[in-house]
């Protein structure tokens, strides 16, 4: 439980995407006075992104379940982070903001509304109620004047959907002296060279109840064929550049694929009686008639093989602009995990960092905004820690 300030203390919030709401919420309601700026001129760009089709807030996984699909931290700072807030607390929280939540087939929390919109609204609504103040057109740059602050938090998000470069990894590095990665993108679709007559039957079509497998690792789900290559939750797991594989019948082994096959009485090509038996989708049909040679199609045993295992060589990710989310940011050896000063910049005292700005990663389904938001309430535990020991000689001065 945060602890109520003796006296009213001031903090400052640069950026209002989920982990910054997070922080500017625990402050204000932990009685400490909160400024929230943002460079544009309206708030919370980032939730109304995540919550473009679908608002998925978390996922039922357990802690240690999260703590395996993120990179960068260790597990056991993870496992910190989501004792000081839990999935469960952020459930709540959406919840006590009126707004309903379900868990869907997947396992990831929806709010049952399905828009970002509202709760945003009803977020900054109650923000604005308990005395938070907002700041739009207020980017952070080399000459922004901190000195008024007692703390600040940074939650100035990462590469990812942005309408230009962002210029804050450079402040940080003149300002602050603090390293910064570069940017590059993650949770990305990847270009697939496929052939002009796949994508005439087959472009904005699913391919349902695969099973997608690269050198990272194998995810079931759905992946979408675009002009360019694939999209989707499986390849948002695990895709690399490299060769990759479709298992497009999980359901069935090898063998079993095949049997089924010889098991048409009609004399059949391979390709019809994989459409006579199989029950693949027209996606998948169309990948199996338009993306191999004449003599594969000929073969039995072949076709039966590439059911099981097909390849795709993906390309490249597409550009850090259409990433959800994107790898790089502050260098993690520059955070405090010390617990007191969780998430502060360590050659600056009072500065606190969170969410995409830092170099970690995540998956998409619920894990992203988990920990955001997460990290958003530990850097305010962190904040009111400073700030109850007295102590205001931050580099704000």
């Amino acid at each position: 439980m945060l602890q109520t300030m003796v006296s009213p203390k001031k903090t400052a919030i640069f950026g209002s995407g989920p982990a910054g709401l997070m922080a500017a919420t625990q402050l204000i309601r932990a009685g400490v006075g909160v400024k929230v700026f943002e460079r544009r001129p309206s708030f919370g760009r980032k939730l109304l992104i995540a919550g473009s089709s679908g608002l998925n807030i978390s996922h039922q996984a357990s802690i240690q379940e999260f703590v395996d699909h993120y990179e960068g931290l260790e597990s056991s700072v993870w496992q910190g982070f989501f004792r000081i807030f839990s999935p469960e607390d952020w459930i709540s929280f959406v919840q006590s903001l009126g707004f309903e939540t379900f868990v869907g087939t997947s396992s990831r929390y929806f709010v049952r509304e399905m828009k970002a919109s509202n709760l945003l609204r009803a977020w900054i609504a109650m923000l604005r109620e308990l005395g938070v103040e907002f700041v739009p057109n207020q980017e952070f740059n080399l000459d922004t004047d901190l000195s008024g602050f007692d703390a600040v938090g940074f939650f100035l998000g990462g590469g990812s959907w942005e309408d230009r470069e962002p210029v804050w990894p450079e402040v940080f590095r003149k300002r602050f002296g603090v390293k910064v990665h570069p940017f590059t993108p993650s949770n990305v679709g990847f270009e697939v060279a496929w052939s002009l007559a796949f994508l005439h039957e087959s472009e904005g079509k699913p391919l349902k109840n695969i099973v997608f497998s690269t050198k990272k690792g194998s995810k079931a789900g759905e992946l979408m064929v675009t002009r360019y290559g694939l999209e989707g939750t499986p390849i948002y797991f695990h895709g690399a550049t490299g060769m990759a594989h479709l298992d497009l019948k999980p359901g069935l082994s090898d063998s079993a694929v095949l049997e089924k096959m010889k098991s048409v009485r009609e004399n059949l090509s391979p390709i019809r009686r994989i459409k006579k038996v199989l029950g693949l989708n027209e996606t998948a049909l169309s990948l199996l008639f338009h993306q191999t040679t004449p003599s594969e199609r000929e073969s039995l045993e072949t076709m039966a093989t590439l059911v099981k295992r097909f390849p795709v060589e993906l390309l490249s990710p597409r550009p850090l602009l259409e990433a959800i989310s994107s790898k790089g940011g502050v260098e993690l050896q520059e955070i405090s995990i010390e617990p007191g000063s969780e998430l502060m910049l360590k050659k600056h005292p009072g500065f606190f960092c969170g969410g995409e700005m830092l170099d970690w990663d995540a998956p998409t389904g619920g894990f992203l905004i988990q920990a955001s938001v997460t990290q958003g309430a530990v850097a305010a535990r962190g904040m009111l820690n400073w700030l109850q020991q007295g102590r205001t000689e931050s580099g704000a001065q």
